[in-house]
């Protein structure tokens, strides 16, 4: 085995377990305990893996919101490979309770992508039109890396079931 094919494997093993233990942690930290709203919530496992924090927690519905945050030295390692090095992120969306299942409804919002900074920092500000609680997080951009990649790994960074002490960023935007 050549040493770029087993760093290959090894990076995307790590993806695949962080984002198996992302779909885990989402169903059983709501058997055990509900989420809890806050401006800011990083990565539980790995530690900081990325981190998430929106300037304002209730914001009028079509007011700017600023979300900022960073990635961990192998988030950015992921991310490159994931998006061969175009390094895009995009805010994702969570409804604000589980389905019966244990899984959250989520979406993607593709009008709300950045590319990230060369010290792993990001900022993007967004017009959040769906008035309402929801929770949000961030994943990596359009998949650009091989098939393999693409077709078996979850692009998750940060969402709602793998955060340090179960905080989630959480906005509730209201009627003008």
């Amino acid at each position: 085995m050549t040493k770029p094919f087993a760093r290959s494997i090894a990076a995307l093993s790590a993806l695949l377990i962080a984002a198996t233990g992302m779909t885990v942690a989402a169903g059983s930290a709501l058997a055990d305990t509900d989420v809890k709203p806050r401006k800011s919530a990083c990565t539980a496992d790995p530690n900081n893996y990325a981190c998430l924090r929106v300037s304002d927690r209730r914001e009028v519905s079509g007011e700017p919101v600023t979300f900022r945050g960073s990635l961990s030295k192998e988030a950015q390692r992921q991310l490159a490979a994931w998006t061969r090095g175009e390094n895009t992120i995009c805010l994702t969306r969570y409804e604000p309770a589980p389905l019966k299942d244990g899984s959250w409804p989520w979406q993607t919002l593709d009008q709300a992508c950045t590319t990230l900074n060369p010290n792993g920092t990001f900022g993007m500000t967004v017009f959040l039109g769906v008035q309402g609680l929801h929770f949000y997080g961030v994943e990596m951009g359009p998949c650009r890396a091989d098939e393999d990649r693409c077709g078996n790994a979850d692009p998750g960074l940060i969402g709602v079931g793998n955060t340090k002490k179960d905080r989630v960023v959480a906005v509730r935007t209201i009627a003008p």
